[in-house]
């Protein structure tokens, strides 16, 4: 069965949707603090130029889907923050120093959150440096 037609969206005097226009603004943002990620003492700056760019990405999502008449879904609380996927995108791009992909990046539970990891590190360490008889 075929999908109804969609009304056009509305436009903006320069031809862009609503969602458009909002993805070209954080894709500007986006593009105007590059030279700065590595630069610490531009580290506010970048975090405010980020979040915008979240802000005007969750923007868009929002007037694409009034435009294609779906109901937007709401953000998901188990979602990882727009923030973290950036630091683990550059931590991977430092320690990689090629062009990668970050496909999906998933919270996930502790099953002993009262565990200490560095005491479980060494004694898996401790346990590997015996020898087998």
């Amino acid at each position: 069965m075929p999908n109804p037609p969609t009304p056009p969206a509305a436009e903006t005097s320069d031809g862009l949707t609503a969602s458009e226009a909002d993805l070209g603004k954080a894709l500007a943002l986006i593009h105007r603090v590059l030279p700065s990620m590595q630069l610490p003492e531009r580290a506010s700056d970048v975090q405010k130029a980020l979040r915008n760019a979240a802000a005007l990405i969750e923007a868009a999502r929002q007037s694409h889907a009034g435009e294609r008449g779906m109901q937007p879904s709401p953000a998901s609380a188990d979602l990882v923050e727009a923030e973290i996927v950036a630091v683990i995108a550059a931590a991977i791009a430092a320690l990689l120093d090629r062009p990668h992909r970050v496909i999906s990046v998933v919270p996930v539970e502790v099953s002993v959150p009262h565990l200490n990891v560095w005491a479980f590190e060494g004694r898996s360490q401790l346990f590997v440096s015996h020898k087998v008889r």
